[in-house]
């Protein structure tokens, strides 16, 4: 679990904030430029939902006076605004209300800091908090620094840190007073930061370019395993290996956060099950399932009736169905695993691919009050490290959870020592491509060709090589510059630290923008976030004249872009999307088999079929084949391509179901087809027919009808499965 927390904001709201001191502000006040860094703060703690991670709010200024030493004349407007608790998603909506400048009253911003330390004195009293004190001023209002010695001992003996950030104080245009009081609050900080205590003050620039890096939250990693690390069976062999060890998170993935949990949806969203919304004292929406059924007594027609959650029973999908399964059926089902981590094999370092990591990770490490534990670890680690070895372990993290296989990794600093725990995926999980070469193209033959217009040329592997060289990101500084330029602090572009997940980011955004401005639209994501979605300009500008040279090598074309069409058998609001080419199909694939009917001669016509040609049962052979040709030519859209395949398939199907049944016939279909699957770069759909009508032909109902021959004829042609392997030509294909 994370650190408690106390935060107390104080924020000055006498009549200059209404002010614009601020160059950058375009117009905007003191006050709305300082509440960007409040809805920040108080936005990310009301997110977060931590309850050890409470804030107060304290207001310099005010009508009114709220402090417990309101009786002081010193203390007079200032008010804590929001004591010291967990503020919720109503609090924060708030926020635009409660802090609003003053139009006469003046307070002095050093007892609002004191008031800020009673606060939090008498809500974290001896216990351990992080405590924190923010000022947030444009320092144009006098300051009494009488007592300032009293208050840097308070600080200290409490540990708290402190921030002052300042709104154009610091700037040509201030005031004499405010350049006075940043010069006096200034010193005030060195003598704070001198007592070994975290004190800064800054000017609310820098603040704003800090508020653009979104928030990772920090948790502190807890015990998660408290067991055993065992090498072989300990009741089985007496030379077996027990260490006691316990695991601690490394890399924990974070939760991304719903929407519909802060913000109700517009409209009627019920459905069935109803889903109900319910908020409780500004918390987050929770959602309430209501189950109904409907039952028919013959009198009263159908009735909904709500079923009672104790009579709802746990089901699975399958397929379209729903398996039911009771507890009883559940329980007899369970696996029964013990608590346990042994290591099952070790695997050479080569062998683990880094994209088969992609889970959390853990540190496995030896249980700190044991000694031998430490030593024994230790030299696994470095037997494990020299040897260039990973484990293989069975985990099972509690009893009678499911187990899982992990890999351990040896990890070693200066002083540290410690196994990397991460998951290792299933198989089913790995999908294994195998491309076809860029050196050579070997056809169904054996043939091997080292020059063909599907082989790059020297001349487009060096320019992709220079290409990719010079988009080389490795080498530049955080803002995008190339590394000739220089980065005074050693930065690195796209640093682990600096990359964020844009949607859990954009989402939080959205959250406490929407709390605050109901009907506005949203606004654009930050610069931070769209920084890695491009890249730099620099760089862009850089690569250029080789993109260009690469461009002209490879000789690419631009395809129009798709529009939309209305099919003319499509749903209401259904559309279809049609690729407009500017390449002529007919050109490329069909040659002449596009042509009319009264330019083809007379044996190649198409054959209109009537009810009568039916009866007797004549079949064209001709007219069937040069429907087939005209199928593989290639048809006018790209949605239709699966359809007409599967037509395809079902013909063939059905001549050899048929009883009048050519065998020439069949062999000529599947050659055609299978040439077409070439044409249009989709051996896919060919191979899973293939396979199909092989099992049919051979061990299938077809089988015991005499038709086993033809798979003899179809493999001696070769019409068997199109090869993936090391690519396929179409000019190999034997029978086309």
């Amino acid at each position: 679990m994370a650190e408690k927390e106390a935060t107390v904001i104080v924020v000055d709201l006498s009549p200059s904030m209404a002010e614009s001191h601020m160059a950058a502000a375009k117009g905007q006040s003191d006050i709305e430029m300082l509440m960007k860094y409040v809805y920040d703060k108080v936005g990310s703690k009301v997110l977060s939902e931590r309850k050890t991670d409470v804030v107060g709010i304290v207001g310099v200024g005010t009508d009114d006076t709220l402090n417990r030493m309101s009786e002081e004349d010193a203390y007079k407007h200032i008010s804590i605004l929001y004591q010291i608790r967990q503020l919720l998603y109503r609090d924060y909506q708030l926020l635009p209300t409660k802090l609003v400048p003053s139009l006469k009253s003046h307070g002095d911003l050093i007892s609002g800091l004191v008031v800020a330390m009673d606060a939090i004195a008498e809500y974290c009293r001896h216990l351990k908090f992080i405590k924190n004190i923010v000022i947030l001023s444009n320092c144009a209002m006098p300051l009494d620094f009488a007592g300032i010695d009293g208050i840097i001992d308070k600080l200290a003996e409490m540990k708290m840190n402190l921030s002052i950030f300042t709104v154009g104080a610091d700037e040509e245009t201030s005031t004499a007073m405010q350049r006075a009081n940043h010069s006096l609050l200034s010193d005030f900080v060195d003598r704070v930061a001198r007592r070994e205590l975290n004190a800064i003050i800054a000017p609310f620039a820098d603040v704003l370019r800090d508020l653009e890096i979104p928030h990772v939250r920090k948790v502190r990693s807890t015990n998660s395993y408290n067991g055993t690390l065992t090498i072989g069976d300990p009741n089985k062999f007496n030379d077996s290996l027990t260490i006691p060890v316990e695991r601690f998170a490394y890399v924990k993935t974070a939760t991304k956060i719903n929407s519909v949990s802060y913000i109700k949806p517009k409209g009627n969203v019920s459905t069935s099950p109803t889903r109900q919304a319910t908020n409780t004292l500004g918390r987050r929406i929770k959602y309430e399932i209501t189950v109904t059924k409907e039952s028919d007594d013959g009198n009263t027609g159908k009735d909904v009736q709500e079923v009672e959650k104790g009579d709802l029973k746990k089901g699975y999908r399958y397929g379209a169905s729903v398996v039911p399964l009771s507890t009883e059926e559940e329980e007899s089902l369970r696996f029964v695993t013990n608590i346990s981590l042994d290591i099952i094999g070790f695997v050479p370092y080569d062998t683990i691919g880094p994209w088969q990591l992609l889970t959390e990770t853990n540190f496995v490490m030896a249980k700190r009050t044991d000694k031998k534990a430490t030593l024994c670890l230790s030299s696994l680690i470095h037997a494990m490290v020299e040897n260039e070895l990973y484990g293989i372990a069975r985990f099972v993290i509690k009893n009678d959870r499911p187990p899982a296989l992990i890999l351990l990794i040896p990890f070693i600093t200066d002083d540290f020592e410690a196994l990397v725990e991460t998951q290792l995926p299933f198989a089913e999980d790995v999908r294994s491509f195998k491309f076809p070469s860029l050196d050579i193209i070997r056809t169904i033959k054996g043939k091997i060709l080292k020059e063909h217009h599907y082989l790059p040329t020297e001349e487009m592997k060096n320019n992709m090589k220079d290409f990719i060289n010079a988009m080389d990101i490795s080498n530049l500084t955080p803002e995008g510059l190339p590394a000739d330029l220089g980065d005074p602090d050693g930065r690195e572009f796209a640093a682990v630290g600096e990359i964020f997940d844009p949607v859990i980011a954009n989402t939080r955004q959205a959250i406490m923008y929407r709390a605050l401005h109901p009907e506005q639209d949203l606004p654009p994501p930050s610069d931070s976030l769209l920084r890695d979605t491009y890249p730099p300009e620099a760089l862009v500008k850089q690569a250029s004249p080789i993109a260009n040279r690469l461009v002209e090598s490879v000789n690419v074309k631009k395809i129009a872009k798709y529009k939309t069409n209305k099919r003319r058998y499509a749903a209401e609001g259904e559309e279809e999307l049609k690729q407009e080419s500017i390449l002529n199909v007919d050109e490329l694939i069909g040659g002449n088999a596009n042509k009319n009917d009264a330019q083809r001669p007379a044996s190649k016509r198409r054959k209109i079929y009537t009810t009568e040609d039916e009866e007797h049962g004549e079949f064209d052979i001709e007219a069937e084949i040069d429907k087939w040709q005209r199928i593989a030519a290639g048809p006018e859209s790209d949605a239709a391509l699966p359809r007409i395949f599967e037509q395809a398939c079902a013909d063939i199907d059905m001549l050899l179901s048929g009883e009048n049944l050519d065998p020439a016939v069949v062999i000529k279909k599947v050659s055609i087809l299978r040439s077409s699957a070439v044409k249009l770069d989709e051996p896919g759909w060919y191979n899973n027919y293939i396979v199909k009508l092989q099992d049919a032909l051979v061990m299938g109902g077809l089988a015991n009808s005499g038709r086993s021959k033809i798979w003899e004829e179809l493999s001696m042609k070769g019409l068997g499965e199109i090869p993936l392997s090391d690519g396929y030509l179409e000019d190999d294909l034997v029978g086309l």
